[in-house]
């Protein structure tokens, strides 16, 4: 998961520590490039990061191995930089756990 909200992303990997899943996060977008590869099943990406953006990272997946699914968690709208044709779902901040959940759920392989 990449999201430049330390405490957000903390409670996103408290909520998924019932899944047993493993996890791995990125504070910035270059961080959230450089920890894809074919093993990683959802990408779960905030859209205004530093470093690269969530839209900058989503055009660049395709110079990575990776081929899971994207989530994007916002707090802004979605707009013609990116929206749910550029990614499996667009999410818009605050969520709960048991939304999240779901969505992962969704998305897992």
């Amino acid at each position: 998961m990449a999201d430049d909200d330390d405490a957000f992303r903390e409670s996103l990997l408290i909520w998924l520590s019932d899944k047993q899943c493993t996890t791995r996060e990125a504070s910035n977008g270059v961080e959230a490039l450089d920890n894809l590869d074919d093993a990683v099943d959802i990408l779960v990406l905030d859209r205004e990061m530093p470093k690269l953006s969530g839209p900058e990272v989503v055009e660049r997946l395709s110079e990575t191995p990776f081929s899971g699914s994207t989530i994007v968690l916002s707090a802004n709208r979605p707009d013609a930089c990116l929206d749910e044709d550029d990614v499996e779902t667009y999410v818009q901040k605050p969520i709960n756990r048991e939304n999240f959940l779901n969505l992962v759920e969704q998305y897992l392989r």
